[in-house]
């Protein structure tokens, strides 16, 4: 078998950006439609075009339920192991005789446990303190709105050399390119991003040398990132070309919706597009219709002219026999009702596709709490949910970027550690007292721990307020200080070996018998008890 020679004209090839061009459009349309820009061609003469947002309103209510507090984040301890591979949990049992080995290895496993238990809480600490620090809380609503409205959001992730600190940025979407190979779909092995910057700021950059670009003008920037190099090209000059400083990408990118096969998202929009345009259309229509009906239209039938007839309070007409004038009722006959029961199917149909009931905005209609309220807003917290889990493997990622270049860059001694797990505020409204009276129950009952149910209510660092705990009841067993209500009299120390009860029915059975021998004579000074027991002469 022979193959044919090559053509000398290649055929004509598809544009590789073509499919991004279209993207960066919809990006385009999508952020003017959020904006307000939801009507389609030129306006009549006279026209009236109400613009009522429901996108933005129903985009930023679904965002504000999945992120309505900052997110916190735990680092968990390492998994130990010694030099014969037997984990920290094997080295218990040992301690705990059902197995055998040196308590020695026993002890020394646990107390390496308890170290990298510490080096987690610490590491776990520096972390919230550098997120507060780059303010992430507002980075991460942006990054979910952007989402939510273009179906992505970008954060990049960098090092400043000179502040030695991490920086967070919100990307736009339409400024990245990226690629991918059909096996990982999902996962890009290189990104470019376009972008202008002023000669002053890429002379302050080190990317050209100073005056050589005018300090005013726009300059476009193109950064191609790989797994091992990093180009930066300044007006088309390539400006740095050197190994990646990171070893992995700087870019995140958050798809809203994406399917298993797809890199980027697709907007919460798409579906409400239409309905959002006939609800502004059938506004602009009934808004029309009463601005007409507040001013009247004066009809005269059987006339010839309508010279010198004006309308207006205290008018008098001069009407020739068999004329007739009156109002033009634009009211009359229910056409209004109509109107707006359609309104009001439309404002049905948006909330069922953005799935977000009419009482996620506080509209119920009725007081509802508890399991009912969960059954009203399913569809809001099944929604929050998913986007919730895009969330956190984004931050899985960002937060492991972070420690990174904490570690290389900053010297912060991590040890290792890059995984968290996020700790995510509820959904729903909730009642504090009933959370607590609960989380009460499941430490008694050894089901939760007590930082488990500290972390449920909300308490930032639960290893601090534990430690707090502890310390201040040490101080004052060590001081004798009781608290009120434990002892009538103030004189009686509060026990820290939890021999309280069995000392308190001590006194009480004393307090019996000295009660029974004293009994008639009732000038006589009578011991009290810290507890006085009940007595039928009592």
């Amino acid at each position: 078998m022979t193959l044919s020679p090559p053509s000398k004209s290649p055929p004509h090839q598809r544009d590789p950006f073509e499919r991004d061009r279209a993207r960066m459009n919809r990006y385009r349309e999508l952020r003017d439609f959020y904006d307000g820009v939801q009507w389609v061609g030129k306006a009549r003469r006279g026209e009236k075009r109400l613009v009522v947002n429901y996108a933005r309103a129903l985009v930023r209510k679904v965002v504000s339920y999945a992120l309505p507090d900052p997110v916190g984040f735990e680092v968990p301890p390492p998994v130990l192991a010694d030099e014969d591979g037997k984990t920290a949990a094997s080295r218990r049992l040992q301690a705990d005789g059902q197995d055998d080995g040196p308590l020695e290895a026993a002890d020394l496993v646990r107390a390496r446990q308890e170290a990298g238990e510490a080096q987690a809480n610490r590491v776990e600490t520096l972390l919230a303190e550098l997120l507060a620090e780059l303010d992430a809380d507002r980075l991460d609503f942006a990054l979910a709105i952007d989402s939510a409205v273009l179906g992505d959001g970008v954060m990049k992730v960098t090092w400043d050399p000179v502040a030695l600190r991490p920086r967070l940025a919100v990307v736009e979407p339409s400024t990245l390119l990226a690629w991918w190979s059909p096996g990982t779909p999902t996962e890009a092995y290189k990104f470019a991003q376009h972008y202008t910057l002023p000669g002053q700021a890429i002379a302050g950059l080190g990317w050209s040398p100073a005056g050589a670009l005018q300090p005013d003008r726009l300059y476009p920037i193109v950064e191609e990132w790989t797994g091992d190099r990093w180009v930066v090209t300044v007006a088309g000059q390539t400006a740095r070309d050197e190994p990646n400083p990171y070893g992995w990408l700087p870019y995140l990118v958050l798809p809203n919706n994406a399917g298993g096969a797809e890199f980027w998202g697709e907007s919460e929009l798409e579906d409400l597009l239409d309905s959002c345009r006939e609800l502004n259309s059938r506004l602009s229509v009934l808004a029309h219709i009463l601005d007409l009906s507040g001013a009247p239209i004066a009809v005269l039938e059987n006339v010839d002219g309508s010279d010198g007839i004006t309308v207006g309070p205290g008018a008098k007409w001069e009407l020739p026999e068999g004329s007739k004038a009156y109002l033009l009722d634009l009211l009359a006959g229910n056409g209004v009702n109509l109107h707006i029961q359609y309104i009001d199917e439309l404002r049905t149909a948006l909330h069922d596709l953005a799935e977000t009931p009419r009482t996620a905005f506080g509209e119920a209609g009725r007081a509802i709490a508890g399991a009912a309220l969960q059954v009203e807003l399913q569809p809001l917290v099944q929604k929050v949910k998913r986007k919730r889990r895009g969330l956190a493997s984004l931050y899985r990622k960002r937060n492991a970027m972070l420690l990174d270049l904490m570690e290389r860059f900053g010297g912060a001694p991590i040890g290792g550690l890059r995984r968290t797990v996020p700790v995510w505020p509820p959904i729903l409204p909730s009642d504090r007292e009933a959370e607590a009276r609960v989380g009460v129950q499941l430490v008694n009952a050894r089901v939760r721990s007590r930082r488990s149910v500290a972390a449920d209510l909300g308490e930032e660092d639960p290893d601090g307020e534990i430690d707090r705990i502890v310390e201040e009841a040490e101080r004052l067993a060590n001081t004798g200080v009781t608290e009120a209500g434990d002892d009538e009299d103030g004189k009686t120390p509060r026990r820290p070996d939890g021999q309280d009860e069995e000392h308190e029915d001590a006194e009480n059975e004393a307090a019996r018998k000295d009660v029974g021998s004293a009994e008639g004579e009732s000038e006589a000074p009578k011991a009290r008890p810290t507890r006085r027991p009940k007595s039928d002469g009592a």
